[in-house]
C-alpha cells in the first residue's frame, strides 16, 4: 500500500464524519446602524437578481452584490420578496 493511501483515505474520511463543507458560504452581514427604517423592516436587496431577503432568511446579507433598504424603497426600486423563505 503507498503512503498516499494511508494518508489520504483517513482524511477523506475525517472530513466526511466531521461534516467540513465543500463550499464556502457568504458571511452574513448585519444592517449598519445608519440605516433606520421606523415604521419597516430592513431587508437585504440582491442586486444581480432584484430579489430581497428579512432578517433571519438564509441570504440575509450574504449575497455577494447586494444592499440593505427598506421594504417600501425596495418595492419602489421594483424588487420583489423571496418567494421560497430563504
Amino acid at each position: 500500500m503507498s503512503w498516499r493511501k494511508l494518508f489520504v483515505g483517513p482524511l477523506v474520511a475525517f472530513g466526511i464524519l466531521t461534516g467540513t463543507a465543500g463550499y464556502a458560504q457568504t458571511p452574513t452581514h448585519t444592517p449598519p446602524p445608519q440605516i433606520s427604517c421606523p415604521s419597516d423592516k430592513v431587508v437585504w436587496v440582491n442586486t444581480r437578481s432584484g430579489v430581497y431577503h428579512y432578517q433571519g432568511e438564509r441570504y440575509f446579507g450574504s449575497t455577494q452584490q447586494g444592499k440593505f433598504l427598506c421594504e417600501k424603497d425596495a418595492l419602489r426600486e421594483g424588487d420583489r420578496p423571496t418567494r421560497n423563505g430563504q
